[in-house]
């Protein structure tokens, strides 16, 4: 599984690519849940923020697409 968020959604795409063409082939994208999250940024204003996961399986499904309300950070 891959998670990102903010500006670091680009780099976590171009990692699960590069994956899947130059090292792992039989990798396949299973799932991708799209979200946001509601943030308290540190001058106290309040914002969302993008999130992605993208979560890996090997074998032969075609995967999904989700969109959620929010995806927890651990």
């Amino acid at each position: 599984m891959v998670r990102a968020r903010g500006q670091a959604i680009e780099k976590a795409i171009d990692t699960v690519q590069m994956l899947r063409h130059s090292f792992l082939k039989k990798v396949l994208v299973k799932t991708i849940r799209l979200g946001s999250e509601d943030v308290t940024r540190y001058d106290g204003t309040r914002g969302n923020i993008s999130t992605i996961e993208i979560l890996l399986s090997q074998g032969e499904d075609e995967g999904e697409i989700e969109e959620d309300e929010s995806i927890e950070a651990q």
